[in-house]
């Protein structure tokens, strides 16, 4: 029996909760939110606290380096040919513009997600 769109709904709602904790790791980590896990009680003691507050993000280097250097050019069909219709959609969708937004994503947690519809006219 085919699912409902509802129970399409809640199995994906289910799905993405299950997955929240996890991306949730990542992006913390990638903002910068994580304790400094190399510093010791002798280096605090030493330091007398000083640097406890402080920590350098480089989680987010190698996201931020990676998409820099990511952009789609084209489409290629399953013959090898590219396909210039695709291509012009993603182009006046504005996707050229927005991909690097779902790509940093997509490297932090590991998953990213968009929304695709026709026009009402169809095109």
């Amino acid at each position: 029996m085919a699912e409902t769109p509802l129970q399409m709904t809640e199995r994906l709602h289910g799905k993405l909760q299950r997955r929240r904790h996890q991306a949730k790791k990542w992006s913390d980590a990638y903002e910068g939110e994580r304790p400094l896990l190399f510093t010791s009680p002798e280096f605090s003691t030493q330091t007398g606290g000083l640097f406890d507050d402080f920590s350098d993000n480089w989680c987010a280097v190698v996201p931020d380096a990676t998409v820099e250097r990511l952009m789609p050019i084209g489409f290629r069909l399953e013959d090898g040919s590219i396909d210039k219709d695709a291509g012009k959609a993603w182009k006046r969708s504005e996707s050229d513009v927005e991909i690097g937004l779902a790509l940093l994503e997509a490297l932090i947690t590991g998953r990213s997600y968009a929304l695709v519809w026709n026009n009402a006219d169809g095109s």
